[in-house]
């Protein structure tokens, strides 16, 4: 349990950084992984070492990271106390095991905006997210006891633990006020709210912050109305890297420039660029167990230009999903972004999914709110999601459906967006 607040950095100095950064490299030199490279430097060389030196390291790749398993350990598996590991969406899981050490490193990293949006003794959350072998539950928890927030840890989908009934009555006998989810669990709480003939913006709710899947703007700002709260992208990362962006109360993600170093690189070439939006490379600079340089995060970040209202001195950025979230209908290059834009602009819809028949013709199946079944409204969905279709020369058939979460695998923690919002007869 961490039991002491972190102080919240106002920005990133370089020289912590770089401190940081030469300990980062004695202590991956440690590691069967990264020593054959680090050994060859030298200590004395890693001990007076600038960034510069991440130039002549080769990149840490996710499938790299899952071959090499515990390889990657700098300390022996005895001298953690958590073991975890990733998701598996993209491959085999990779062994994320933990010390103390980077388990308060990843509480402080949550705490940095949390101080900022949850109230101590006030607020009382629900997680309700993954929490066997995962770390994300755990992080948070560590977070919430730091903060003095009261907690509640549920999974609706762990088999014969928590039902909805379960958690609905938990959260009207202790009045809860914040949720921890992710996007489409947060849709689907929803869902059961309403199927039980309650209001879920009557119901106490103040904060959602979601994670481990992409959230995209528009369905920020659709959770949002629907809920009729405060609706955060909580963190981003991974179980590989840890928390490495949080959500300042003015809703933008800053990236933990005090906590780690990054590396902006062309998808295709792995090339430095300058470019707004480009792949997101990271180095830890303060994981114990499994340091991490050069890691391809695989996914796409925009930078945000100017400060924040916020007053953190932290790059703001937006996270646009994998490089790999990425179709190809009627020609064009179609992303997250282009379709949630139009899905979630459009009042009464839950969700979709982009179906591709036998023939290769695309469908887009739209998720009716129950409130909004009627024909008149049905025809105006349509008609609405056609006309924002055509806009942007987008040729696909529109296919409502009635039955909440029927058409994806939303909900049951996966991080893909092609897994759970793209379907192939």
């Amino acid at each position: 349990m961490i039991s002491t607040l972190h102080a919240t950095p106002a920005g990133a100095p370089e020289a912590d950084r770089l401190r940081l950064f030469r300990t980062t490299l004695s202590q991956a030199a440690k590691s069967p992984y990264y020593a054959p490279v680090l050994g060859a430097l030298g200590p004395d060389v890693l001990a007076e070492a600038d960034f510069s030196l991440l130039r002549e390291l080769p990149f840490t790749d996710k499938a790299e990271l899952r071959e090499a398993g515990l390889r990657i350990l700098a300390v022996p598996l005895a001298e953690t106390v958590r073991y975890y590991e990733s998701s598996g969406t993209t491959g085999t899981p990779t062994p994320t095991p933990k010390t103390k050490k980077d388990i308060s490193a990843n509480t402080s990293g949550l705490l940095v905006n949390w101080q900022r949006i949850l109230r101590p003794r006030e607020d009382k959350a629900i997680l309700l997210v993954p929490s066997d072998i995962a770390p994300v539950a755990d992080a948070m928890v560590y977070g919430l006891e730091a903060m003095n927030v009261f907690s509640v840890r549920a999974f609706p989908f762990t088999r014969g633990v928590s039902g909805w009934d379960q958690i609905v009555r938990i959260c009207q006998q202790t009045g809860i006020t914040t949720v921890l989810t992710t996007p489409g669990l947060s849709l689907h709480f929803y869902a059961e709210l309403k199927n039980r003939g309650l209001d879920p913006t009557a119901f106490g709710i103040r904060n959602i912050l979601l994670l481990g899947e992409l959230l995209t703007e528009p369905m920020r700002a659709m959770l949002e109305r629907m809920w009729d709260a405060q609706v955060y992208i909580n963190s981003y990362g991974s179980s590989e890297m840890g928390t490495c962006s949080t959500s300042c109360a003015e809703k933008r993600m800053h990236l933990l420039e005090h906590m780690y170093h990054f590396e902006w690189v062309d998808p295709d070439t792995g090339a430095p660029t300058t470019a707004e939006t480009a792949e997101l490379v990271v180095t830890t600079l303060t994981a114990d167990a499994r340091p991490l340089l050069r890691y391809r995060t695989g996914d796409l970040v925009r930078r945000l230009p100017g400060g924040c209202a916020c007053g953190l001195d932290l790059q703001v950025v937006e996270v646009l999903g994998r490089t790999t979230d990425e179709l190809e209908i009627a020609g064009r290059r179609v992303r997250p972004y282009d379709i949630e834009e139009i899905v979630y602009a459009i009042p009464g819809l839950l969700g979709y999914c982009i179906r591709f028949e036998d023939d290769g013709r695309p469908l887009l199946c739209l998720e009716v709110e129950r409130d909004h079944q009627g024909d008149a409204e049905c025809a105006e969905i349509i008609r609405l999601a056609e006309k924002a279709l055509a806009g942007r020369d987008l040729p696909m058939e529109i296919e409502l459906s009635f039955d909440f979460n029927e058409l994806t695998k939303r909900g049951g923690g996966f991080k893909n967006w092609k897994l759970t919002h793209v379907v192939r007869k």
